[in-house]
């Protein structure tokens, strides 16, 4: 498992690994407004088909201090559901087309701003 991570030019440096998850976080922009990455595992069977699979959660926060002085944190986070039967294929296909849609601008504007 890689130690720091870069995204978005945030360098991400560990501060803790456990079997189930790390963590890793960049105070560039202060201690008290840290930008946050968590990675966790879960495995699991699903109840219909009994398969079993490992389940992924990573997890972006970025906390920040807005007019009125409050420290607020803003999230997002995606799951990842793997069956042990899948594919690489099939992996590499949910992949794409969910990096496409967090790509498109038109996503958080014209879907996510409509959904009721």
């Amino acid at each position: 498992m890689q130690a720091d991570l870069t995204f978005n030019t945030i360098v991400f440096a560990k501060s803790f690994d456990e079997k189930d998850g790390s963590e890793r976080r960049s105070t560039a922009r202060g201690i008290n407004t840290p930008d946050v990455l968590s990675i966790k595992t879960q495995s699991y069977i699903d109840s219909a088909t009994k398969v079993s699979g490992k389940r992924y959660t990573a997890r972006v926060d970025r906390t920040t201090i807005d007019a009125s002085l409050r420290s607020i944190t803003t999230s997002m986070y995606f799951v990842i559901a793997v069956p042990d039967t899948a594919l690489a294929a099939d992996v590499s296909n949910v992949q794409a087309t969910f990096k496409a849609l967090v790509a498109d601008a038109n996503f958080m504007t014209a879907v996510l701003n409509n959904e009721k």
